[in-house]
């Protein structure tokens, strides 16, 4: 882990539980100063490969290294604090217990509009901050990640199917920022032109007051977001019960969007058919439960999307439209 990854912010707070609340807080300019990270954005007209034998023909994101997990998930809609309420009690029925909370902001990167390469292919390459306490000290401490969208057998169903479940590939650390080094040395025509260029100046104006993450031999990519995320996480009690292996995430923004998701994560050896399809079902079970709390006649379907697809809807319409045109939202 390099040196610049971890920062304190000297700033005295008397517990998680006060970050957490206030939805109206910047947490990261409030508790961490400008040298949160050591390298600031350089952009560079070259493009240094990590893999110097990689092909360079068809950048695809296909194949996942052995190393990955299988993240199975579907989300639900919170459109009130009343309805956040009785979900929680929901949840506590149903022997699942708050097991942490957390807040953390999510950069995601992209090449420069209107290529939009990865995140039109379903692949999000982001790099997420997670607000730490050592000792008696708040810091930040990031890692790169990528989530891929894994195409079903059955029909080539994308990582979204009908009824709202999502599977994903994802990657983090070490193999997350090879994986983006070596699908940017593999773009070819004008996203490759793209990729050795620099980016546009006005990028640079969208998150004044913020390092920007750096990966060196990725100067090309730009940021499109920027999400604060303050997350409570359940777990269910009951180990030997029927949702042991699931976890529930409620979450609320930074710009007052609130979502829930039921996950459940395999490992590389878990990730036969047969697994992923009985996680599907207890995923689906479960929200289906959750989905009582919520009042008759309320018009709610208990489905909803995502943080990242509410932030581009409201901010970014041309990239959400894409989006939509590549059939990936």
């Amino acid at each position: 882990m390099r040196h610049h990854n971890l920062c304190f912010a000297f700033t005295q707070v008397p517990s998680l539980l006060q970050c957490w609340k206030p939805l109206h807080l910047q947490p990261s300019h409030d508790f961490v100063p400008t040298f949160q990270h050591h390298h600031r954005r350089r952009p560079s007209r070259h493009l240094s490969i990590m893999h110097e034998g990689a092909e360079k023909a068809g950048a695809t994101v296909d194949a996942a290294p052995a190393s990955s997990e299988l993240e199975i998930e579907k989300k639900f809609a919170i459109p009130d604090a009343q309805t956040a309420e009785k979900i929680e009690q929901t949840l506590a029925s149903l022997d699942f217990q708050i097991s942490r909370r957390e807040e953390f902001v999510d950069w995601y990167f992209d090449l420069p509009a209107p290529r939009w390469h990865f995140s039109l292919q379903d692949c999000w390459l982001r790099y997420r901050e997670k607000k730490v306490k050592i000792m008696n000290n708040w810091g930040w401490k990031g890692a790169w990640q990528v989530k891929r969208g894994r195409r079903e057998d059955h029909g080539g169903i994308d990582a979204t199917e009908r009824d709202g479940m999502t599977v994903y590939q994802e990657l983090q650390g070490k193999a997350a920022k090879e994986l983006i080094l070596d699908m940017l040395a593999k773009l070819d025509g004008a996203d490759a032109s793209d990729a050795s260029s620099d980016p546009p100046s006005s990028w640079t104006n969208s998150y004044n007051g913020y390092d920007i993450p750096y990966l060196a031999g990725a100067e090309s990519l730009v940021p499109f977001a920027r999400l604060v995320t303050f997350r409570t996480c359940y777990e269910s009690t009951n180990l030997d019960g029927e949702f042991s292996a699931l976890k529930v995430d409620i979450d609320k923004t930074d710009f007052r969007y609130m979502v829930g998701e039921v996950e459940a994560v395999l490992d590389g050896a878990s990730e036969e058919k047969a697994n992923v399809q009985a996680a599907k079902e207890k995923i689906e079970k479960l929200v289906d439960l959750i989905s009582c709390s919520v009042e008759e006649g309320s018009d709610q379907s208990m489905l909803a999307m995502g943080k990242l697809e509410f932030f581009l809807i409201n901010n970014h319409r041309d990239h959400y439209d894409a989006c939509i045109k590549s059939g990936v939202m």
